[in-house]
């Protein structure tokens, strides 16, 4: 039990790890304002009746859509990676 104790301070102290850790939680934060920016894009175009506005209205939301997506995708890729990292050590033993 000490020894995983001490393996997770270790990884606590490691500076990849923690860098790591501050990317996973920058980009969840970027994701989480895209999401509140696409509602609050599509609660415009709800109420728009210009067709011109309306249209430069959905291509930004599927630009975000987009971004969006790609980001998701990196977070999981990421947190896969740290499971795979903390499985990893423990196979080491």
């Amino acid at each position: 039990m000490s020894q995983s104790v001490i393996e997770k301070f270790r990884k606590f102290l490691s500076r990849e790890e923690r860098e790591r850790i501050l990317k996973r939680e920058k980009l969840h934060k970027i994701l989480k304002k895209m999401r509140k920016k696409q509602k609050e894009l599509e609660e415009e175009l709800a109420e728009c009746h210009d067709v011109e506005t309306a249209s430069k209205l959905r291509k930004k939301i599927r630009i975000l859509q987009e971004q969006r997506r790609k980001g998701t995708e990196m977070l999981a890729e990421l947190r896969r990676l740290a499971r795979q990292a903390e499985g990893g050590s423990h196979q080491s033993r």
